[in-house]
């Protein structure tokens, strides 16, 4: 499922990141705080022009939980063509019948990232 995600985000295919996650999924991120699925991405479409990333681990919860985690290096080109590479862990909690995402937390430094967005995001 994380792998369909990542596809998804690189291809910008909104309607099928919005497949893969429960009716009620929410996201937490860094930048963004907590966030229905559909505004989150929306965002990240508005200001980041391509989106990759290069898995570097996968953990999987050995408490009974559907929880997976994966460490990334991410690269976004910015919309003003500045591509910013930062490392970071999303957590991925699936639905109990494995067949949704029912949450996705990000963690990232984002003192790279929100400077890089601001002037990305500014007029001119």
């Amino acid at each position: 499922m994380s792998l369909k995600y990542r596809i998804a985000v690189k291809e910008r295919n909104l309607d099928a990141i919005l497949s893969m996650f429960a009716p009620d999924a929410v996201i937490e991120t860094p930048l963004r705080g907590t966030c229905k699925v559909r505004p989150y991405h929306e965002w990240l479409f508005e200001n980041v022009k391509r989106s990759t990333v290069e898995v570097q681990n996968v953990f999987q919860a050995l408490n009974g939980d559907i929880t997976i985690a994966i460490h990334s290096r991410y690269r976004w080109l910015l919309n003003n063509d500045k591509t910013i590479e930062f490392g970071g862990m999303s957590l991925f909690e699936f639905t109990p019948d494995r067949t949704k995402i029912r949450k996705m937390t990000t963690f990232y430094d984002t003192s790279l990232v929100r400077s890089e967005l601001a002037q990305a995001m500014s007029p001119g």
